[in-house]
């Protein structure tokens, strides 16, 4: 199957255990997708899960996907900062850890899904939710 990790668009004060029962009924739009991105994989589980990869649904403040809109950037156009900025992870099935072609491509698909989230995002109304599955 490999890794998957999920950002879903929900109403403000989405109850969590619910979205993990039922993400189709309570999620209103899935922002996007991303697979075999372990850096960013790594990123969420440093950053908003505490370190425990439990493929649970996590609430990503706005000032948490700034932050890693950033890095993002910053790597897409300094790509020897890749392993200082954005490292990868090392497991079975969830992506190469190396930093080559595949890695900068996953980036690029990643950034442009970001990209839009930053441009059309509402937090204000909306709550923005991480998940991932492997």
């Amino acid at each position: 199957m490999g890794l998957e990790s999920v950002l879903y668009k929900c109403e403000k004060g989405v109850d969590l255990k619910q979205l993990r029962l039922k993400p189709w009924a309570v999620a209103s739009e899935v922002m996007g997708r991303f697979k075999k991105t372990n850096q960013i994989h790594r990123w969420f589980l440093e950053n908003i899960q505490n370190g425990v990869d439990d493929g649970r649904f996590y609430l990503v403040e706005e000032y948490q996907f700034k932050k890693l809109f950033k890095l993002c950037t910053t790597v897409d156009s300094n790509h020897e900062r890749a392993e200082e900025l954005l490292p990868t992870l090392k497991g079975f099935d969830i992506g190469s850890a190396k930093y080559d072609t595949v890695y900068f491509e996953n980036l690029s698909k990643v950034l442009i899904i970001l990209g839009h989230i930053n441009n059309t995002f509402d937090f204000e109304k909306n709550e923005l939710v991480y998940s991932s599955s492997h």
